[in-house]
């Protein structure tokens, strides 16, 4: 994106408003000291940026790229609001300049406050027709809002003014997912491996191509995140099917759970010694690699199950009709995070219902909320006990549902086959596509989409109704 901190060349309106202090000295002095906290900042040492932004700013309060750097600082820093406005003194500073709209888009968008930042975006292409840094800034705001086709056309755009701009290319390939367009958008995805934060992996043994597997041993490795491996492993039983020893490398936290899959031959955890093996690739490759028909019955159906032998016991009460599990937030300090958690109090308004049991399978520092609420009469905490996937499976198979926000929780229950529903923010992820309440991945699962950002309430709304429809059912 646009809003790598650099240097352009200082404006005279810039220099004017300057106070004079023998902090820094002359206009050289200041020019060195805004570079230098650049390079901090270009260096992942934000806090250090930010102080240096600071003082920089009580010597020229109205320089229009010192706010802009620390604004884009205050946004990776997860300061959004403290972000918007000082984009906002940047662009008062120098208010026809494209690039400091599209960062303000970027902060805005960051913020959640999506129609703003298509406005500035849009300014930004309006000033310069060739920017394709703000064409390709526009797209991701468009597509957060579903606009899917324009999100499309804008990177596109991008593109051509600029062929060699990877990340253009990997979130072409995400909207063509999240348009359903499933065999072209995996093709197009093998791109993210050219971005410098995809692991490249460290063995001598080739990668696998698609070619012939029969007789092969194959490692799959996990690329990314916990979800991502129990989403795509199920590609390990079309690796078996064509005659293939399949290894799967995965987190620790997954390896008893997946020692129980069947079209598995041997599981390790990082950090363990392998075996010897022949090819090797990712799991997220493998929808392309393996050319996967993606309305096969065998793709649809369920492939982890809880280990026959676990201490999860959950218990049950006589007037329940409905055993239901809860997980309502990601993991602290990540933005993606912070719009995909719930408020824990939302989930309350099940309770004080004696047909249904509310159990939390919620892990980390969010656990304390039962307590915070004063709710440790009305969920009972299972999360505390669990802990990793094959005790978290062990619970799923002993409930009716699963009502859960995004989270690798959500897939594992699944790819179980429980029935699951998931609380999804209006900016969906592409794993869970654009629009409907199913994902081509999970028939159990059924989707709760904000109808706009923010509005839970519309989402435990239809919840509400839903749930007591499935206790009549029941």
């Amino acid at each position: 994106m646009n809003d790598i901190p650099s240097l352009y060349p200082l404006r005279p309106e810039s220099q004017a408003s300057a106070v004079p202090t023998p902090l820094f000295g002359g206009d050289d002095t200041f020019v060195q000291q805004l570079r230098l906290a650049a390079q901090a900042h270009r260096a992942g040492r934000l806090e250090e940026a930010i102080t240096s932004y600071l003082k920089l700013l009580a010597v020229r309060p109205y320089h229009a790229e010192l706010h802009n750097n620390l604004g884009v600082a205050l946004r990776l820093a997860g300061k959004l609001e403290a972000s918007v406005s000082h984009h906002r003194l940047s662009l008062a500073a120098d208010p026809d300049n494209p690039a400091l709209h599209s960062n303000l888009g970027n902060a805005l968008r960051a913020a959640n406050r999506l129609d703003e930042a298509v406005k500035h975006h849009f300014h930004s292409i309006t000033l310069n027709r060739d920017y394709g840094e703000g064409f390709f800034n526009l797209a991701l705001c468009l597509r957060d809002l579903g606009r899917i086709d324009e999100a499309v056309g804008c990177l596109g755009r991008a593109l051509a003014l600029n062929p060699d701009n990877r990340r253009a290319r990997v979130e072409l390939a995400l909207a063509l997912l999240m348009r359903g367009e499933l065999a072209q958008g995996f093709a197009a995805y093998e791109a993210r491996k050219r971005l410098p934060e995809t692991p490249a992996p460290d063995f001598r043994q080739p990668a696998w191509d698609g070619a012939p597997i029969g007789g092969k041993r194959i490692l799959l490795y996990p690329e990314q995140g916990l979800g991502d491996v129990l989403l795509f492993v199920r590609f390990a039983r079309e690796l078996k099917r064509r005659g293939a020893t399949v290894i799967v490398l995965c987190q620790a936290l997954l390896k008893d759970l997946l020692g129980t899959v069947d079209f598995i031959d041997h599981v390790v955890a990082e950090g363990e010694p392998l075996p010897d093996f022949d090819l090797h690739a990712s799991m997220v490759s493998l929808p392309h690699l393996c050319r996967a028909d993606f309305d096969a019955p065998a793709l649809q159906a369920p492939y982890l199950k809880a280990p026959v032998d676990s201490r999860i016991k959950l218990g049950r009460i006589e007037k329940a009709k409905l055993s239901v599990g809860i997980y309502w937030a990601g993991m602290p300090g990540r933005p993606q995070d912070r719009q995909r958690s719930v408020p824990f109090g939302r989930f309350m308004e099940f309770s004080g219902d004696p047909e249904l049991l509310l159990f939390s399978l919620q892990g980390g520092v969010h656990q304390k909320d039962i307590q915070t609420f004063g709710a440790g009469g009305l969920v009972h905490d299972v999360g505390r006990g669990i802990f990793d996937f094959a005790e978290a499976a062990t619970a799923l198979s002993q409930l009716d549902l699963l009502i859960s926000i995004d989270a690798p929780i959500a897939h594992l229950a699944a790819a179980m086959g429980i029935q699951t529903w998931v609380l999804s923010p209006s900016t969906v992820d592409w794993r869970w596509q654009l629009g409907g309440t199913r994902a081509p991945w999970y028939p159990s699962a059924r989707l709760f989409r904000q109808p706009r950002p923010g509005d839970w309430d519309a989402v435990f709304a239809d919840v509400r109704r839903e749930l007591e429809q499935l206790k009549r059912r029941s």
